[in-house]
């Protein structure tokens, strides 16, 4: 929806299109026609004011199927998240096609060492917010793709949306605990989440200071006692990411983002930049994020510094309270320079 809201903020004609069969769909409920994903699907779009400019195929068909392709017609760009839109065969020829790589390194390494089909065929341009991919010191294989680096958008939508809040809440990030396998290319380990948190496991207790993290990590895991113990707040990541303003409120309300990467992103050196912490940007909460590469292409600067090791990420957060207000402001500053939708579109169509 970042995405969606940026390209409308930016003053493009928008519209969502998506595609379900029934292998991933639910039996409707008692007294409603359509399947739980379905009515979520346009309760969203009600939500966000794109009830007359959406589209949801299912098995094929859709009663707005055809306005669709009236758009589409005219459309000039048609973007593609992670290539999951199989339907290319329902845009116009005319179009330009962009995949969009969310998941840069995995992505890279998923098709050239594994021979996945990650979904490429049919597009006419590739973008990915790794915003290193094409640096010198990326260690991935090479790329049968050009790739063009995109940072994600940060719309004021958001901050409109529930006010600025006060702080609540200590240092905070969002993470899935265990992804996809890990991967190794050259005797190096691409590996998720968890491979980093457990090397900053003690990151609260030198801190002195709490660090809350949503996330699906479970009771009986062994993992939680350890980090418990060690000064983090576990929260359940179904609770606080199950609707947009809980989501929203735990972003707006905590002191700053530790922006912890999956090892996968570091080992690469691939520049991956979080939609996440960009949202923490927007709400001015500085963000100290696990340098990926990002570096090579965007300079640390008030509101965003990198970390490479625990003893970085105590410096990083020490040195951002040191001077709390400055970083919130230069947090803002960035949401709506360099991660604006104009920031952001205007340079990219100049590319494409």
């Amino acid at each position: 929806m970042n995405w969606a809201l940026a390209y409308r903020e930016f003053g493009w004609d928008v519209w969502l299109v998506e595609h379900l069969d029934d292998s991933q769909m639910e039996a409707p409920e008692e007294g409603s026609a359509r399947s739980p994903q379905e009515e979520f699907w346009h309760a969203t779009m009600a939500e966000f004011g794109f009830a007359d400019r959406q589209c949801l195929i299912v098995n094929g068909s859709s009663p707005d199927l055809d306005d669709f392709r009236s758009f589409s017609r005219e459309a000039d760009l048609f973007i593609n998240f992670s290539g999951q839109f199989k339907r290319l065969d329902l845009i116009s020829k005319r179009t330009l096609k962009c995949y969009l790589d969310v998941d840069p390194a995995f992505t890279q390494l998923w098709v050239e060492t594994c021979g996945v089909d990650m979904g490429f065929a049919g597009h006419d341009r590739f973008l990915t917010v790794g915003t290193n991919l094409n640096g010198k010191d990326v260690l991935l294989p090479p790329s049968s793709q050009k790739w063009i680096p995109i940072v994600p958008p940060v719309v004021g939508y958001w901050r409109d949306r529930i006010g600025q809040k006060t702080e609540e809440l200590p240092w905070s990030t969002v993470s899935h605990w265990y992804g996809y396998n890990d991967l190794v290319w050259e005797g190096s380990t691409y590996g998720g989440k968890r491979n980093s948190l457990l090397e900053l496991r003690e990151l609260p207790k030198l801190l002195g200071a709490p660090i809350a993290i949503a996330t699906d990590l479970e009771r009986s895991w062994g993992d939680y006692d350890e980090f418990e113990a060690a000064g983090w707040k576990i929260l359940s990541a179904s609770e606080i990411c199950g609707d947009v303003d809980t989501y929203l409120r735990f972003l707006a309300g905590s002191r700053g983002e530790l922006g912890v990467a999956k090892q996968g992103y570091i080992v690469s050196r691939g520049g991956w930049i979080s939609d996440r912490s960009v949202t923490y940007l927007g709400f001015g909460r500085p963000v100290l994020l696990q340098d990926t590469g990002w570096t090579a292409t965007l300079p640390a600067q008030p509101g965003l510094l990198p970390f490479r090791n625990t003893e970085e990420a105590v410096a990083g957060i020490q040195s951002i309270e040191a001077d709390y207000a400055a970083h919130s402001k230069g947090a803002l500053m960035l949401a709506e320079t360099v991660f604006s939708p104009e920031g952001i579109l205007a340079p990219l169509l100049k590319q494409l």
